[in-house]
């Protein structure tokens, strides 16, 4: 018989568990923080529900099922071993399914051509004198190739069979962190704790507790729902898991773990009644409780023609409205209700392919009907979103004002006088209008972020590459990249999850183990974690910011003070400040010419071209191949000395623009006006770096007051530490 938790002996040199701290810490259920806490040792184990994750490691045919490389290994004894595990597993599984909470599957396998099997490994039985085992990795089995990805055997058993949603990590080795994306799926997810189920104990499952501790996640392992193919090794493998004090990590049982989970759905809110709002969270409850996405698609476009009359310059094409209807009716009718997406309208800028509608990059004349949806659209598509139209920009992406489109110009969600932001200008008036909960946009000198401020919502600049952008219409394909607009930091980031798969096809987009800085646990936030930041010198403020953005600034300052386990460390913005002047000169200029020539210096064309934006890649035309290389080379040694210092700095918090022009001062400055908005936004695409604007707070009284937004900024690849403080900022704003 598996021993239990209560089984498992506590190490004689450890605190016993009625120490002070540990007495403190035990409970079960849920706590004042609304934290779920269960039994576990060496004490009970809590933690955020947002903030963890079910782990259920290699549940594959080929590790339980009769004739599988598991039987082969251990004969039937530790085969009826591991399968004691399958019900217990799954009883959990659908406990943390009720209740809304992550879920990841591992499964190990082989490429067919075993290249990423280390030698090691393949060839470890057949060398061994006197072997008895004849098969190994790759040979032909009952169920297909032993451990071979594609193969019955490598799949997961139909009981935990995974849900649209689930994320499915395959591995090549024993740890699930070993060359996968695990790390960075997780910290870009917020997940800090982990429970985890599965097989073997000795050796896949205790090496991923291991390989998470060292990374600084909480684990803990369910006694019941792990065993191994020799009984001995399931306590000593799950004593040296909670050895000294939690050395690796808990030990739990899932009857305890379930009883909390019980408690905790007992406290939660019953699904409230729709009343319209489209975010993400809401409409997956009302989609839960019956309502039709029809229903949704019905107010979206009524709402669509209520605003039309004041503000008539959002949209370039939309998509007819039978066929969004006849998505909406499919969706109903057809599909999964738990895909991540499902039902959830969201809008296009119009330099990003959807398949039937023209793309223009805001120009007529270079307007094309592609027959394929871009990776990014396809993605979202797959999860169950509801691609509502395409939205107006500046034209060519050029520019951060929103008032270079043939299309019309778009205004501020707050004045008439004032600019909406560009160059997405239309996706972020949709999301700020209520018309889709989130919207695409690209960013590649802030594009993705001051329209966001100026609009009073969110706008994530992901790190470059990571996000596909095949059928997307480059600018600058070097700093390109693909954003999210919405309404909350939460809503942004369930877009982004979902629309950054990798496109293989892509030869930009790079998957997420392109070379990011190692992850370690300054990658994520536990909720005692200590973290910097750092704000602009008071001679910056002066020098840059409108007086009427010094308040609101200041009372950022003041916000981030209450942060908790936060302290402000200096930063020396120079290279900042001389990457953003870059961005519309020199080699990013002449890339940007580069990508609409000669299209721009043809006749035919000149009178759909906005005339700021023919002068600018006109400009482009003109640079020396000398100056083009000493910036590409300058950009290079300016990003060594931004992550230098952000060695000492997780996050950066800055005004994501300087002030808010109006309509009439573009006409009269275009050039250095824009140039102007870019001043702490634009070094971001040069430097390699990530960004999320937020709300944060408001200029002026009544109803001449408009919106200020700051922007937090973290190194690439560490979007997760940068969401998580953007969370606690928001709440703080």
């Amino acid at each position: 018989m598996a021993p239990s938790v209560e089984a498992l002996p506590t190490p004689s040199h450890s605190p016993p568990l009625d120490h002070p701290l540990k007495h403190s810490q035990r409970s079960h259920g849920v706590n004042s923080k609304n934290e779920i806490t269960f039994d576990a040792k060496p004490y009970p184990f809590s933690f955020s529900p947002q903030a963890c994750a079910l782990v259920i490691i290699d549940m594959q045919r080929d590790f339980l099922l009769t004739n599988g490389f598991g039987h082969i290994q251990a004969g039937d004894a530790g085969v009826d071993a591991v399968q004691k595990t399958i019900q217990p597993t799954v009883d959990v599984l659908q406990a943390f399914r009720a209740c809304g909470l992550p879920v990841i599957h591992t499964r190990e396998g082989h490429r067919a051509d075993l290249r990423n099997c280390p030698t090691t490994k393949l060839v470890r039985q057949a060398r061994t004198p006197g072997s008895r085992h004849n098969l190994v990795i790759g040979d032909q089995g009952p169920m297909g190739r032993l451990l071979t990805k594609g193969e019955h055997g490598h799949d997961i058993i139909d009981e935990l069979q995974p849900l649209p949603g689930e994320l499915v990590v395959d591995k090549p080795g024993k740890g699930s962190f070993f060359c996968t994306n695990l790390h960075q799926q997780l910290v870009d997810r917020g997940i800090t704790h982990l429970i985890v189920c599965g097989v073997t104990v000795e050796c896949c499952v205790s090496t991923t507790v291991r390989e998470a501790n060292d990374r600084g996640f909480d684990a803990c392992v369910l006694s019941d729902c792990t065993d191994g193919f020799v009984p001995d090794f399931k306590t000593s493998s799950l004593n040296m898991v909670c050895f000294s004090d939690g050395l690796f990590g808990f030990v739990g049982s899932s009857t305890s773990l379930r009883s909390a989970l019980v408690e905790y759905r007992t406290i939660l809110p019953p699904p409230p009644q729709w009343n319209g709002s489209l975010d993400i969270a809401h409409l997956q409850q009302a989609y839960s409780s019956g309502l039709s996405p029809s229903s949704v698609v019905k107010q979206v476009l009524g709402r669509i023609r209520e605003v039309e009359a004041d503000h008539p310059h959002i949209w370039i094409s939309r998509a007819d409205e039978r066929e969004v209807f006849n998505r909406a009716s499919f969706l109903d009718h057809h599909s999964d209700r738990n895909l991540p997406l499902f039902g959830i309208p969201f809008a296009v800028k119009d330099n990003i392919d959807v398949a039937g509608l023209p793309t223009t990059a805001a120009c007529p004349a270079f307007s094309y009907t592609p027959t394929e949806n871009a990776a990014v659209v396809e993605n979202l598509l797959n999860a169950g979103a509801i691609c509502i139209g395409k939205t107006n920009m500046d034209q060519f992406a050029t520019g951060l004002v929103g008032v270079r489109s043939p299309y019309g110009i778009p205004h501020s969600r707050y004045s008439k006088e004032h600019v909406s932001g560009g160059s997405s200008s239309g996706s972020a008036l949709s999301v700020a209008l209520d018309l889709v909960t989130f919207s695409l946009g690209t960013d590649t000198a802030g594009s993705g972020r001051v329209p966001a401020a100026f609009n009073n919502i969110v706008g994530l600049k992901p790190t470059k590459f990571t996000v596909p952008s095949g059928g997307v219409v480059p600018a600058c394909k070097n700093l390109d990249c693909v954003s999210f607009f919405a309404k909350s930091v939460q809503d942004a980031r369930a877009a982004w999850l979902i629309a950054k798969d990798f496109d293989g096809s892509d030869s930009f987009t790079q998957p997420s183990l392109r070379q990011l800085p190692p992850p370690t646990n300054r990658s994520l936030l536990q909720p005692d974690s200590t973290y910097t930041f750092s704000l602009l010198p008071p001679d910056l403020i002066q020098q840059h910011l409108s007086p009427e953005y010094i308040l609101p600034y200041e009372k950022v300052r003041s916000a981030t003070a209450a942060l908790s386990n936060a302290t402000q460390v200096p930063f020396d913005f120079t290279p900042i400040l001389k990457a953003a002047s870059l961005l519309y000169k020199g080699a990013y200029l002449a890339e940007r010419s580069g990508a609409f020539h000669p299209f721009f210096t043809q006749p035919e064309n000149a009178p759909s071209l906005v005339p700021a934006v023919k002068s600018i890649l006109d400009a482009g035309l003109k640079v020396p191949a000398t100056e083009a290389l000493d910036d590409l080379h300058l950009a290079t040694d300016l990003t060594r000395q931004v992550y230098r210092q952000f060695d000492k700095c997780d996050v950066l918090v800055v005004p994501t623009a300087p002030r808010h022009p109006t309509i009439k001062e573009l006409e009269v400055e275009p050039v250095k006006g824009n140039l102007a908005l870019g001043v702490f936004a634009s070094a971001v695409n040069v430097l390699d770096l990530c960004a999320v604007a937020v709300p944060a707070g408001w200029t002026g009284i009544g109803e001449g007051k408009l919106p200020f937004g700051v922007t937090l900024i973290a190194t690439a690849g560490r979007e997760g530490v940068l969401l998580e403080v953007a969370r606690r900022l928001e709440g703080l704003l």
